[in-house]
Order: C-alpha cells, then sequence, then structure tokens
C-alpha cells in the first residue's frame, strides 16, 4: 500500500532539535501561512482590550521595549485581578506613586520581593527567567509546580537555568508561555520585551486547551534511535510521558487525539490485528481517533471489531454505504468531551484518497466523500447541542512549503472550504510530513509519523463567551531525554515484545551495505526519492520473480516501508519493511500492458517509480506522459518495445502484489486488465526465503545498481 515518507522539516516547534541539516527552517510555534485571510488579534491587542497593558498616552504600547519590574508586576496585578492590599506596605524607596497599589499586591501575593536594601528597582528589566516564576507562580496559586524538568534538556544553555527557576521555566516551556530561539537556547538572563510578556499573561487570562496529536503510529510503539543525535527517539512510553508533562501543567484542559493509520506496519503490532497499539493508547487515555486507510488493511471485520473494543472512540464521518448514501453505522462521526468546563466536539475524517491506497475487496461497497460540506453540517449539529469548541481529527494529508510556510493539500483544503467558525482545529495525517500552521484562521498539525513526532495546538479560550480568541500550531519531538517514559505503557510494551521475541530476533542474512529506497540515482535527480529502480525494490522484486518464476516482476514504491542498516537482518526488520501482508499474484500481460504500467507516474514526484525485476529500460522524462519509455525488454534482450513496435509474438508472465492487481492502487489501473491472476506466496515470505538462499551460500545481500532501469535526460 501506498505513503511517502519524505520528512520535509517545516515549521519546528517546541522541543524541535535545531541542527545544521534544518537550521534555516521556519522555526517554531504559531507559524502563519501567508495566505491565510483572517487576521487573528495579536497577543498586545489582546492584552490591550483586557484591559491589561495600557500606552503611553499615545497609541504605541512599545512592544518591543525591555518590560520593567514595575510594568510586568503592573500587567499580572490587571490579568489576574490580584487581592487588594494596603498600599502602604509597598514601602520601597524607589517607587513611584501609580506603581505602589500593583506591588503591594504582588508583595502581598508572594509573587515579588524587594532588595535587601529597601528598594524594589522599578525600571529595572525583567528576564526570561523571572518573567517565568511571576507567571507560573500567578497560575499554581503560589505553589511550587511539579512538573517534570527533563524538558529543559532541549536548551544546549539548560545548565545556566537557575536552580530554583528550573520548575518555574520547565513549567512555562511546557505551557508555551516561550517561544524557543533559533539557537537551540534558552537564554534565561535574556530582557524580556513587553510583547513578550502580553503572550505570557495569556494562560491568566484565558482558559487554556492544549491539544496532543499523532498520527501514522503504523506500529511503532517501541522507542526507536536517532543515530545521527545518539539518542532515543519515539515509542508510545515516550509520547505517554509527553502527555503526562502537559497534564501536569494543565489537567483540565489536555485533549490527546490521533490522526489515524495506527495499527498496520510492525510485527509487534500486526501479530495482534493491532491490539497491541489499542491497548498502549488506552492507557495514554487518547480521547478520539480518526480511522486511516490502513486501518482496513486487516479486513473489515478486523477493522469493526477493533472499533468496538476500542477504549476510545474511532471516528469516521465520511465513511459512506455506497448502496444506501448513509454513514456506516460501525463507526461514530463524532464524540463530545469536557475538559475545563468546555464542550469540546471532535469529529472524525478518513481521507477521500483511501478509495486508491487500500486494497479495494477490503473497501468494497464505501464510498469516502470530500469531508468539507459534512464538517459544516456536523459542526452546526455540535453548536446546536452546546458545543464550545468543534476540531478536527482527520487521516486527511498536509504538506508545507519550508520557505513561504503555505500549507496545501486536503488538510488546508477542509481549513480554507469551512467558514470563520465551523473549525476551531484540524489534525491531519497520511502524507507523514511535518505539517504546523493557520490557515483560515484554523490552526492545522500534521506530525511525521511512527511518533517521531508530536503535534501542538493551543487555543486560548474567553472565560465568558467560551470563544476561541487565539491559538498557535507547532511540533514537539520526543527524544527519550525530554520527558520520563511511562513505566506502565513501557511494561505493556516489553510484555508482547516478549511474545514475539524468538521471530522477531532470528537473523534472515547479513547485509554488506545500507539498503534504502532512494534512487540509484538520487544524486544526479536533484534529489527525488522516488525515480525509479532502487537497491529494495530490486531486491523484492527479484524474490518475487524468482518465488513465481515469472518473466517479469513489479512492486509499487509505497508499499516499501522502511530502509535497512548495514549488518545483521533480522525477521522484524524484514517485516517492518513489508509489513501490510500483501502477496504475490501472476498472470499474463501483453507487451502493451507492460510499457503502460511502466508509464504510471508517481503523484509525489511525476516520475515512473514502478520497482520491477526481469526487464530493462530506457526513458526520457522529457518525453509526454506516456510516451517516456522508448526501450523494454526482458534481462535476456527479447524485445517488448523497440524502436517504436510492440513485440506482438508472444505475451509475459508477470507476477505484481494483489494491492496493484486489482486496478486501483496507485493509479495502476492497467492491472485490473488482467484476467487470469492467481494467487502466490506472500511476498515477505518470498523475499525472506530469497536472501535465505545467500546466507546458505555465506554470502551477504548486497544490491548494486544492475543497469535495468536506465533515464537518458540525465545521460545527456
Amino acid at each position: 500500500m501506498k505513503k511517502t515518507f519524505t520528512t520535509r522539516l517545516t515549521a519546528m516547534a517546541l522541543v524541535t532539535v535545531l541542527t545544521g541539516s534544518f537550521a534555516s527552517s521556519l522555526a517554531f510555534a504559531e507559524t502563519t501561512a501567508p495566505t491565510s485571510p483572517v487576521a487573528m488579534k495579536s497577543d498586545m491587542r489582546l492584552a490591550i482590550d483586557n484591559g491589561v497593558v495600557e500606552g503611553y498616552g499615545d497609541t504605541d504600547y512599545r512592544g518591543t521595549n525591555a518590560a520593567t519590574r514595575a510594568e510586568v508586576v503592573t500587567m499580572i496585578n490587571r490579568a489576574a485581578k490580584l487581592q487588594s492590599a494596603d498600599s502602604s506596605t509597598a514601602t520601597f524607596t524607589d517607587l513611584a506613586t501609580w506603581q505602589k497599589q500593583a506591588v503591594a499586591n504582588a508583595v502581598a501575593a508572594k509573587l515579588i520581593s524587594g532588595f535587601a536594601d529597601g528598594t524594589f528597582h522599578p525600571n529595572a528589566a525583567v528576564t526570561r527567567q523571572e518573567l517565568a516564576e511571576l507567571i507560573v507562580k500567578v497560575v499554581t496559586g503560589g505553589q511550587l509546580p511539579q512538573v517534570n524538568e527533563n524538558v529543559l534538556n532541549y536548551f544546549k544553555d539548560s545548565a545556566s537555568i537557575a536552580k530554583d527557576s528550573r520548575p518555574y521555566v520547565a513549567y512555562a516551556v511546557i505551557s508555551g508561555i516561550f517561544t524557543p530561539t533559533l539557537d537551540g537556547n534558552f537564554n534565561p538572563t535574556a530582557e524580556v520585551t513587553r510583547d513578550e510578556v502580553a503572550k505570557a499573561l495569556k494562560p491568566i487570562l484565558f482558559k487554556v486547551v492544549d491539544i496532543l496529536t499523532t498520527n501514522d503510529i503504523h506500529g511503532k510503539i517501541e522507542v526507536g534511535f536517532d543515530k545521527k543525535r545518539n539518542q532515543g527517539q519515539g515509542g508510545i512510553e515516550t509520547f505517554g510521558g509527553i502527555v503526562s508533562d502537559f497534564r501536569a501543567v494543565n489537567p483540565k484542559g489536555t485533549v490527546v487525539v490521533d490522526g489515524g493509520d495506527a495499527w498496520q506496519g510492525t510485527l509487534i503490532s500486526n501479530t495482534t490485528n493491532g491490539q497491541s497499539v489499542m491497548d498502549t493508547m488506552a492507557q495514554v487515555q487518547y480521547d478520539a481517533a480518526a480511522i486511516g486507510n490502513h486501518e482496513f488493511d486487516f479486513g473489515r471485520d478486523v477493522l469493526i471489531d477493533n472499533i468496538k473494543r476500542a477504549k476510545f472512540p474511532i471516528l469516521g464521518a465520511n465513511i459512506i454505504d455506497a448502496q444506501t448514501g448513509k454513514r456506516v453505522d460501525w463507526t461514530q462521526p463524532y464524540v463530545i468531551v469536557e475538559k475545563d468546563g468546555l464542550k469540546i466536539g471532535i469529529i472524525g475524517f478518513a481521507t477521500p484518497q483511501t478509495t486508491t491506497t487500500t486494497k479495494s475487496t477490503n473497501i468494497e461497497g464505501l464510498s469516502f466523500v470530500n469531508p468539507v460540506p459534512l464538517a459544516k453540517e456536523l459542526s452546526a449539529e455540535l453548536r446546536a447541542k452546546g458545543v464550545d469548541i468543534i476540531m478536527v481529527t482527520s487521516h486527511l494529508p498536509g504538506e508545507q512549503n519550508q520557505k513561504s510556510a503555505e500549507i496545501i493539500s486536503e488538510l488546508a483544503d477542509l481549513a480554507k472550504g469551512t467558514g470563520n467558525g465551523t473549525l476551531d482545529a484540524i489534525v491531519g495525517g497520511h502524507s507523514h510530513m511535518r505539517v504546523a500552521g493557520i490557515v483560515n484562521g484554523i490552526p492545522v498539525v500534521e506530525a511525521q509519523s511512527w511518533l517521531y513526532a508530536v503535534g501542538h495546538i493551543q487555543l486560548f479560550v474567553d472565560k465568558s463567551t467560551k470563544q476561541v480568541v487565539s491559538s498557535n500550531a507547532s511540533l514537539l519531538e520526543t527524544y527519550t531525554n525530554l520527558t520520563t517514559a511511562d513505566a506502565d505503557i513501557h511494561q505493556t510494551v516489553e510484555d508482547y515484545k516478549a511474545k514475539i521475541s524468538g521471530k522477531s530476533g532470528e537473523v534472515e542474512v547479513v547485509v554488506a551495505e545500507p539498503l534504502n529506497r532512494k534512487s540509484f540515482r538520487f544524486e544526479a535527480n536533484g534529489g527525488a526519492d522516488r525515480d525509479g529502480a532502487t537497491q529494495l525494490g530490486n531486491s523484492i522484486t527479484d524474490a518475487m520473480r524468482a518465488s513465481e518464476k515469472s518473466d517479469i516482476a513489479f512492486t509499487n514504491i509505497g508499499g516499501i516501508r522502511t530502509d535497512i542498516d548495514k549488518g545483521e537482518l533480522t525477521y522484524s526488520e524484514m517485516f517492518e519493511v513489508l509489513p501490510f501482508g500483501n502477496y504475490n499474484v501472476t498472470g499474463t500481460m501483453t507487451a502493451a500492458q507492460i510499457k503502460k504500467a511502466l508509464e504510471v507516474t508517481d503523484k509525489y514526484t511525476n516520475l515512473p517509480a514502478i520497482q520491477f525485476s526481469g526487464l530493462k529500460v530506457e526513458w526520457d522524462n522529457t518525453k509526454p506522459l506516456g510516451e517516456k519509455y522508448s526501450k523494454i525488454t526482458l534481462a535476456d534482450g527479447t524485445p517488448i518495445y523497440v524502436d517504436g513496435k510492440f513485440n506482438t509474438d508472444r505475451t509475459f508472465k508477470v507476477t505484481t502484489n494483489d494491492f496493484m492487481a486489482t486496478g486501483t492502487g496507485d493509479g495502476f489501473t492497467v492491472f485490473g486488465e488482467v484476467k487470469d491472476w492467481k494467487d502466490g506466496a506472500i511476498m515477505l515470505d518470498a523475499w525472506v526465503n530469497h536472501v535465505n538462499t545467500l546466507k546458505a551460500a555465506g554470502k551477504e545481500l548486497s544490491v548494486q545498481d544492475d543497469g535495468r532501469d536506465v533515464r537518458l535526460d540525465l545521460k545527456k
């Protein structure tokens, strides 16, 4: 089944690790797509409108000026409506008359104190760590915050944060009070501006809803490892720790949702039909999840059973029974949850692409309709039920331009297609990309895949009207040193690992060099991943062809899910490359049909990307669509299409996978013309058997470019 794993580092946020590879990325929270037609109020304007900030007798509020101690205390006094104290108790010798009441109130509330010489230093600048302490003391009622300080490991200068300030800074960082700097430092003693104070006051002025999002977990519940950083990454126990950190800061207002494709993709998940993933998601206490296209991979009966057994709602508002024209009855369109006195409606959508990215027999009789009209309809229905906030969790894909921050694809289409006030937040999935920003005034996120990032949407809600007045969207990293893993979830994962340990650790072959899904001409073609033959594609299709003794084998690049490192290759690792349980099917094709299959271009690169064995081809990308291939022969030189002529003297025995054989997968309609498909070996089994022959012969697995795929325009 098809899915791109291209990661385009775009709007990074909070705990993003700034390395040289993306130091120039559009960074951090509140990234706004420049095409957004909706102008939301600035933090300073919100503070002004709420009577917290006053000007200097003119319309200039000096937002970029350094904020003084007296100014910050005055703003906090107004925002928090501190209890009035006797102003005469403010005996500091250097206070102006206008400063005394606010300072007296703050001192009485034990938010701040003066100096030993009896002065207050009202005109001194306030540092970042001092502002964190002031704001957090207000939010916690003066209590020392109980918060995980591991989040501070994000900052390169973490050691320079004062010991007494560390819990307050950690709390403030998790709360989103501070936007991290591009250099990866916190800069604890840097002066804060009046604009920064206005931003920091928002958790005092408004109710805060923190929405934490995942998507495309694909069974990757075990902790992974980032070799470049030499650091553990991902894992649902890590995500559980992050959720716990947010719930410690915002216990009443934290929402957790998933954007689909949760359980298909690893041995630890597939052997239980996703139960290991559902169990650990239940431990995290997700509020809702959307149905992804790969939720259908185990068959519709398994999906329906999983929905019934899940301890959290799994939603699909746009899945329609084609016969009745009505929504299917085995899933629900939305759920209403209550957080901090707010009713939050969560609508779930599948992607309309499910029709072409899922095996057709698993979705027979279903249609996946445009979510925009349904979003409007269901939003009105939820508002009528007294819902205050409406959000979508979905498997709708997004894509974000690294330079302009513009967000496109179905995720943006939903935001642009709904009117103001229809939706307050949108979560996506499917494309495995990093997306965070504002579209049509609506915060949208997609958090890569495999739990290697977490989406974070923050909504600030007026306490009286219960309307969202401000929002931002960002991404959080999931490196294991930034939180404390959830011990109970860790144990659940270990229990499931133990059940599969024998088979998963079985070494099938030794790999001579890293094998990946990049084209052999990756460097020569400008870095397009999906451009013809690849190492893994060659190895897998060679195995398919050998298993079925066919002339030719084809598979789709999107069904090859991960790369392989050098060294011992285990069954579990091979499973993760081919996790979908697809099997070989073999039938008869003509020369014209073979050329038609080769001419199909990948929707992400607009280049031919089908993986094949048994052929030698030459093609030119400057030629029109459908006319790119000039020479196609069997590996032994037998012509198929040469000098503009098809070989009509014979047909060819062709093997592909059951997904492509339907003629509805990834645009390869030509396979639907074949009428004599016969089932063969499981693709994974065929590949394992293929590499086992190398192992038996004392050889390592090595895949070099054998010249089967020649792109002529790069040779010119």
